[in-house]
């Protein structure tokens, strides 16, 4: 009898230490994906720099042009991943509206300023998908945990849903190859 009492207390500690693992774990993981949303914010926040210097430029080029300015991207505010796709949307929307408007001036599209700008922003797009990259693979990692028994039932007591991607903007259009132009 005291044998299993003995083997009774040992089981309860081994699963007490297994779900005190798993739950650190599983906090670990949180603190990494808040860290890797940080940084997207960093870069999110250069991106921002660089589209308001875009934007300063254009208008010494076109001051009449005040529409193409007032929608500035707002940057994140809620910290949820949604919101960080909102931010990059926004922010790809501006830069779309500033090359349109130099379409239109061309000695804003060939100005020295403008050009080191646009090439800033191809090096700030570069940076900012690697960020997303270790945002996802982040909430991968933690994603597999969940769904995994059993820190699955850990993250339920603790209260730890699946996280939703960074998501990429008019996915479907660039999968496909149909649309383009092939003459030279």
């Amino acid at each position: 009898m005291k044998y299993l009492y003995t083997i009774a207390i040992v089981a309860v500690l081994v699963c007490i230490s297994n779900f005190i693992s798993a739950s650190n774990r599983l906090k670990k993981y949180l603190v990494k994906i808040d860290e890797s949303k940080r940084n997207l914010d960093i870069a999110l926040a250069k991106r921002y720099d660089t589209i308001s210097e875009m934007i300063k430029v254009a208008k010494s080029f076109a001051k009449h042009e005040t529409d193409a300015f007032t929608n500035i991207v707002k940057l994140r505010q809620e910290g949820t991943i949604s919101s960080s796709n909102d931010a990059i949307k926004n922010q790809n929307d501006a830069i779309k509206e500033i090359f349109a408007l130099a379409e239109a001036y061309p000695e804003l599209k060939s100005s020295a300023e403008f050009l080191r700008l646009q090439d800033e922003i191809d090096d700030e797009n570069e940076k900012l998908a690697a960020a997303k990259r270790i945002v996802n693979g982040n909430i991968s990692i933690l994603n597999q945990e969940i769904v995994s028994f059993p820190t699955s039932l850990v993250a339920k007591a603790n209260s730890i849903k699946k996280m939703e991607f960074l998501t990429e903007e008019d996915l479907d259009r660039k999968k496909s190859i149909e649309n383009f132009d092939y003459t030279v």
